[in-house]
């Protein structure tokens, strides 16, 4: 029976949390250099439908996640003594925040599959007020000292932080829930290939929140000893920001390069179509479309009219946000 209180112990929990975090910030790291060149042009070229509330929600999610990474890092590597209780808190305060913004880019999703549904955004502003106000509390609480003898500092009453990471959990449920519910009304699009692409990335959200979150809060609730209340909570963050960011990308990769079928065109040895570009994001819904094409025949115009039902689209602009 292992002794979770036994000093060695802690210790080498200590120790093995301290390796954990540096292997995820490597990959964060990572992640970010090899997807700033999507950041710059997201910045530097404006273009009609982008959201910017969703936008920014993204660029505030990977960068806030950075400074805390980068944080941690400090604190885990500084061999002279620093305020550890402003250390822990502005590792609290950025790695919540992204934790945050994380989910607001879910719900914005989730807003669009529901076509703006009053109820359905009131109750996500309810859980993202929720998930905020913890963000308030769990940083009120934030305690850590200078341990002499480590050379570091010593963080304490880490499951405090259980109350927010419960949280978290719960709403991310629920904004699963609900996306999965939105998007089983729309029948008549499940045919549409961004219907399906919506549901694929729904269902890996649900994985991952299963391998990362649940393992953290159960580790949160147990409190064994404090390093074992911390070691899974990097990766969390990490796992979530870099899954919340890259559906973000995927989908404006999608919107930019998917066609939808125009109305066709036909001349003699020429078949014409009308592609238009679908603007980002967020607003996901039944389009009903009427476009007119006029056939010229010598001196007689023939008017014919095609219907598009059902269509799936993706729109965006602020005020899809």
């Amino acid at each position: 029976m292992v002794n979770w209180s036994d000093p060695v112990t802690v210790q080498q929990q200590l120790f093995a949390t301290v390796k954990v975090n540096h292997t995820v910030a490597g990959v964060y790291i990572w992640e970010v250099a090899s997807s700033i060149t999507h950041d710059i042009r997201l910045i530097t070229r404006q273009r009609d439908g982008r959201s910017l509330l969703t936008k920014w929600c993204y660029l505030l999610c990977r960068y806030l996640c950075l400074a805390a990474i980068c944080s941690i890092l400090v604190g885990f590597n500084v061999t002279t003594e620093i305020n550890c209780e402003g250390w822990l808190l502005s590792v609290f305060v950025l790695g919540f925040l992204a934790f945050e913004l994380a989910s607001i880019l879910v719900a914005i999703r989730v807003v669009a599959i529901w076509q703006h549904s009053r109820p359905v955004m009131a109750l996500i502003g309810a859980a993202l007020l929720t998930q905020f106000a913890f963000i308030i509390y769990v940083s009120s609480q934030a305690n850590a000292h200078w341990d002499p003898v480590g050379k570091g500092c010593a963080f304490e009453d880490t499951e405090a932080a259980r109350k927010f990471y419960t949280t978290t959990l719960v709403v991310d449920t629920f904004l699963l829930v609900l996306m999965f519910v939105g998007l089983a009304r729309v029948r008549d699009a499940r045919t549409h290939g961004l219907w399906r692409f919506l549901w694929v990335q729904g269902f890996m959200w649900v994985v991952l929140v299963m391998i990362v979150e649940i393992p953290s809060v159960t580790l949160l609730w147990l409190n064994l000893n404090q390093p074992m209340n911390v070691i899974f909570t990097t990766p969390e963050l990490v796992a979530l920001v870099i899954a919340a960011t890259r559906m973000y990308r995927s989908l404006s990769n999608y919107s930019d390069s998917y066609r939808p079928s125009g109305v066709t065109t036909r001349t003699r040895d020429v078949e014409l179509r009308d592609p238009f570009m679908l603007p980002i994001e967020v607003t996901v819904h039944k389009e009903r479309r009427q476009e007119e094409s006029r056939l010229q025949f010598g001196h007689n115009t023939t008017m014919g009219t095609s219907t598009l039902d059902s269509k799936f689209a993706v729109g965006g602009d602020a005020d899809s946000a």
